[in-house]
């Protein structure tokens, strides 16, 4: 079990590391392969976030992706709701939880796949204080919803970044930055509940940070476009996922 555990962790880093997204499928992984039930496994994949988030705002920032006139304002919105996120999470059941957010994912990937016209989409129409004012609403509600479920961030952010017609590669890299600060917020409350499991964050954190690393070193190497194809079928296939899980 820990083999498979351990393969699962890379795999999901090589994710997020390349695309943003996929750190919510750490969650069912620590449940099968780690014998958690639903609340510790969130908390636990949401606790490693921290260390993964440290490694690939490292990576990025040495590739010189971020742009923090965009990243800022979305991680100080996170940053005030992660933790009430996760306080309301501790009472709320997996089960509609999981429904919303598969739901919100397919429809924000749905949207994402549509054809651009340029200079339409609201990031481009909007005064520089209105993108602040879009980014910080986009934080608080990725916060919230991240810190309910133990997602990492990108699963929200990405797909309704892209809704909103940021660049790509600019929502992955936000993405990176912002699991950290999630993970703190969040794993404030679930360290205050007793959900977390050190004795598996450390293993999954290890080999997870490996695949973070040669996913951040294949996401600059791709098109844009088939960038944003990878994730928004990958943001699919995980939405569908989550909802089959919560369904079945």
């Amino acid at each position: 079990m820990l083999a498979a555990l351990a393969v699962s962790s890379f795999l999901v880093g090589a994710l997020i590391g390349a695309t943003g997204v996929g750190g919510v499928l750490l969650i069912p992984a620590i449940m099968f392969f780690g014998g958690l039930g639903t609340h510790e496994a969130m908390a636990t994949a949401l606790f490693s976030f921290l260390f993964a988030g440290i490694v690939a705002t490292a990576s990025y920032q040495r590739y010189g992706t971020i742009d923090w006139r965009v990243t800022l304002p979305v991680v100080a919105g996170s940053f005030l709701s992660g933790y009430v996120g996760a306080y309301v999470g501790a009472y709320v059941p997996a089960r509609g939880l999981n429904i919303l957010l598969a739901c919100l994912i397919i429809f924000s990937s749905l949207y994402s796949m549509l054809p651009a016209r340029k200079g339409t989409g609201m990031a481009q129409r909007l005064s520089p204080r209105g993108n602040t004012a879009l980014l910080f609403g986009i934080g608080l509600f990725t916060g919230f919803l991240c810190g309910m479920t133990g997602a990492g961030g990108g699963i929200i952010s990405v797909p309704v970044m892209l809704l909103f017609s940021y660049a790509p590669l600019q929502c992955i890299a936000t993405s990176q930055v912002l699991q950290m600060v999630i993970s703190v917020s969040g794993s404030a409350s679930n360290m205050s509940n007793g959900f977390i499991s050190y004795s598996t964050v450390w293993w999954v954190t290890a080999c997870e940070l490996v695949g973070i690393a040669v996913g951040a070193h294949i996401a600059h190497r791709v098109p844009v476009s088939l960038l944003k194809r990878m994730v928004s079928g990958l943001c699919m296939a995980i939405g569908l996922f989550i909802a089959w899980r919560a369904l079945g």
